[in-house]
């Protein structure tokens, strides 16, 4: 028998195959092949990358710290090794230029991705200026002669150089290149056709820093001689057209994104960081700072992380936006994209992919929750491979660790849902803000009282340190709204949160103020109710007959003229009126109470006083011009019925008989109908204020055209030929209380916007190159 063999040593021997391994069978696309050499050309502390394409070759070149002889034989083409890996690798070029904390990759592999993309490659590379230009020549055919042959067995050509061999298109570069590295693809296995290059741009694009923040001072510049005449005929014709062509359609030139940097002043986005032991949260809304806020970090292991967020959130406006700037829709862009390091990990974000768990989400509450379709953004996260290891394959993500974990719930937990505790209650509650690019919808009582309330209900929580809020949005509202009661208790929140001591007494004055005038307007009515009751108990009305009512229902919201007025019609006018003139009154009271043994008034004070009496003297003047006329009863508050008929018959037959005969009015209106509840003296107030500035602007002409906004919704484009708004005038402020241009009281559009927010509408300035000054109210139900 013979004698066993015991603790003998063998060891591995390495196929020519393992080139293949760790080329075209790990890294299955051209574009990631692409970004493994840009990765490396990072992590060697370049901050420019020049890609140059020709009919057989691929140059991707950079100016990084380069490679001696040593480091050639030592690192490159020791296989699988990574000097990135060491524990005190010592500080580098990388270090000194951008401070960059990580490397975007550490298996030392990445060299071999130039197998996907060719037979050959020429290294190039030189670890200063003064030294020699280290030269390798690898056929990687050779290693595919024969699997049975050893790896080490196949041998690569090296030379020396004096200079970089570059193209001529690279001279600029070459002469500037004092160290750095080239690495040439020849032997191509597909062609670089121009679609092919324009889809490597636009994942460059992405790969780098697609939201205009910190780039580490990175660069790509893509370059392909055969594509420059098409470059310039696209160039050329759409500027014959008067347009301006697209960057993605373009192939030469740099790679960048020229996108979010617009989308932040036209959407909502939130900004989330952890640093150390704490995280803060920014939200902004189209440019406005809606709030700030601290609170306890509670992810451990991402304390050290330098972890950032940014998600967008893409209403209607937006995605127009969005299209029309990148030329496709956001959602073939991707979503939240995860960089790890300062690069792109692959698939995450793609379109598609729901690593974050959006989507599974969204199925649970389809109008409660955002979902991959309605955001895109960036999450940063630096750090180990023993915390976010990328998967070797280099398209399938992170593998999951205790930080990984930790990172996704951090996205979920205080980004999409802190983001969508603003979007859902105070976007999506108004149906028309989702094609709008300004606050102007959120500038109305009802909008600031949803942003109030959804600040409000977020700082509700001992370990939330309200650090900054919207004083514009978030501050009182006019009395007059029927959400000022709810959002005082919500404002208090906030000022007792924020120890706002300013706004912590303007509540307390408002409260007793609103207190007083809730009462006077209860015992106005009661006065009103009493006297009416006993009016009608001693007057006997004769029943209209049914046919009657039908025929009246059919006829204009307004009588063809002034008729006879009957009992019934005096006491609801004398109703109403009672009801606005003890208001009036009690605003006086109020006024003298609060002025009083004072010798000097702040102008806000008095202003708010006279906006409030304003307000309620154009009532009592809506309900005494056409109560008479009304084919409605005024003892409801509001009606319901046809508002493109009701503003059509109000503007024919009530403003355009009590205005000035120097004041032609027109309208038209093609709206085919539209059910709506409101309030008809609001709804005039509307109309007779544009007719009052038009007639100021010394306008000979006003028209008001009426037709649809989709199915639910209705449009009135007001213009008139008056002067139009003096130069200087700011015109984002035309809205607001006591701006005016005119000697007037600068009140009037002040009311047309709040009794439009009242009821879910809004106005907007209409660019127009012509002499006309147009608006446009917007209504959806």
């Amino acid at each position: 028998m013979p004698k066993k063999i015991q603790n003998e040593s063998l060891h591995f021997d390495v196929s020519t195959g393992l080139k293949t391994v760790l080329g075209r069978n790990l890294i299955t696309d051209d574009e990631v092949a692409v970004f493994e050499l840009v990765k490396n050309s990072f992590d060697a502390g370049a901050d420019s990358v020049y890609l140059f394409f020709d009919s057989n070759r691929v140059i991707i070149a950079d100016n990084g710290s380069g490679m001696s002889r040593t480091e050639i034989t030592d690192k490159w083409l020791f296989v699988a090794y990574s000097a990135k890996r060491e524990p005190n690798h010592p500080a580098d070029f990388r270090d000194v230029v951008a401070e960059r904390r990580h490397y975007a990759g550490s298996y030392g592999i990445g060299r071999f991705s130039s197998d996907r993309l060719g037979g050959e490659i020429v290294l190039q590379t030189r670890a200063s200026k003064s030294g020699v230009v280290h030269k390798l020549i690898i056929d990687w055919l050779r290693f595919e002669k024969d699997d049975k042959e050893h790896f080490e067995t196949i041998p690569v050509t090296y030379d020396q150089e004096d200079r970089f061999e570059l193209p001529g298109e690279l001279h600029d570069f070459s002469s500037e290149l004092g160290s750095g590295t080239v690495i040439e693809v020849r032997k191509l296995r597909r062609a670089w056709t121009r679609p092919r290059i324009l889809a490597l741009k636009a994942s460059l694009a992405k790969l780098i820093n697609p939201f205009g923040d910190e780039t580490d001072r990175f660069g790509i510049t893509i370059i392909a001689p055969q594509e420059v005449t098409t470059d310039a005929d696209l160039t050329e014709k759409a500027k014959q057209k008067g347009d301006v062509v697209l960057p993605r359609d373009i192939v030469n030139g740099r790679v960048g994104n020229f996108i979010f940097s617009a989308l932040q002043e036209k959407t909502t986005f939130i900004h989330v960081k952890i640093e150390g032991e704490q995280l803060q949260t920014i939200l902004v809304d189209r440019g406005e700072l809606i709030y700030k806020i601290r609170e306890p970090n509670i992810y451990t292991h991402l304390k050290d992380s330098d972890f950032r967020c940014e998600i967008y959130y893409l209403n209607q406006s937006a995605k127009l936006t969005f299209a029309r700037r990148v030329g496709l829709p956001s959602v073939q862009f991707g979503s939240v994209f995860l960089f790890r390091n300062g690069f792109r990990v692959y698939p995450i974000g793609e379109d598609g992919n729901d690593w974050f768990g959006f989507d599974r989400r969204k199925q649970q509450g389809y109008s409660r929750f955002l979902g991959t379709r309605e955001v895109i953004g960036r999450v940063d996260v630096f750090g180990a491979e023993e915390d976010f290891q990328e998967a070797s394959s280099r398209n399938q993500g992170l593998i999951s660790t205790p930080a990984v974990g930790e990172l996704r719930k951090a996205v979920m937990e205080h980004c999409l849902k802190r983001l969508e505790k603003y979007v859902v209650p105070v976007s999506w509650a108004d149906k028309a803000e989702a094609m709008t690019e300004d606050l102007s919808r959120l500038k109305t009582d009802p909008g600031r009282a949803r942003v109030t309330a959804a600040v409000a209900a977020l700082v509700d929580s001992d370990e939330v340190e309200l650090v900054d809020y919207s004083r514009q949005l978030i501050n009182l509202l006019n009395e007059r709204s029927s959400e000022f009661e709810s959002s005082l208790t919500n404002l208090r929140a906030i000022g007792e949160k924020t120890k706002d001591k300013k706004l912590l007494k303007q509540l307390e004055i408002a409260e007793k103020r609103f207190d007083e005038l809730k009462r006077s307007e209860a015992e106005a009515r009661e006065v009103a109710d009493r006297e009416r009751e006993a009016a009608e108990a001693a007057t006997e009305r004769a029943e209209t007959a049914e046919a009657e009512a039908e025929v009246e229902r059919r006829r204009s919201h307004f009588l063809e003229s002034v008729v006879s007025v009957d009992t019934a019609t005096i006491l609801n006018l004398h109703h109403q009126v009672t009801i606005y003139a003890v208001d009036v009154g009690q605003q006086i009271e109020n006024l003298l109470t609060a002025t009083s043994g004072q010798k000097s008034i702040a102008r806000e004070e008095i202003l708010k006083t006279i906006e409030q009496m304003a307000f309620l003297n154009q009532k009592i003047l809506a309900v005494t011009r056409f109560a008479a006329r009304a084919n409605f009863t005024l003892d409801s508050e509001k009606i319901e019925t046809d508002i493109a008929a009701f503003l059509a018959d109000y503007i024919e037959q009530i403003a355009r008989t009590t205005g000035s005969a120097r004041l032609r009015i027109q309208v038209t209106n093609e709206h085919p109908g539209m059910k709506f509840r409101f309030n008809p003296i609001d709804a005039s107030i509307i109309v007779d204020n544009l007719i009052s500035n038009a007639r100021k602007a010394r306008a000979s002409k006003i028209s008001f055209e009426i037709f649809s906004l989709g199915k639910k919704g209705l449009i009135m484009r007001v213009c008139d030929n008056g002067r139009g708004f003096p130069s200087g005038t700011n015109k984002s402020r035309i809205f607001e209380m006591g701006y005016t241009t005119t000697q007037g009281s600068g009140l009037g559009l002040y009311h047309v916007r709040q009794v439009l927010g009242e009821i879910g509408g809004s106005i907007e300035l209409e660019d127009s190159s012509d002499s006309n000054t147009c608006f446009v109210i917007k209504l959806t139900k």
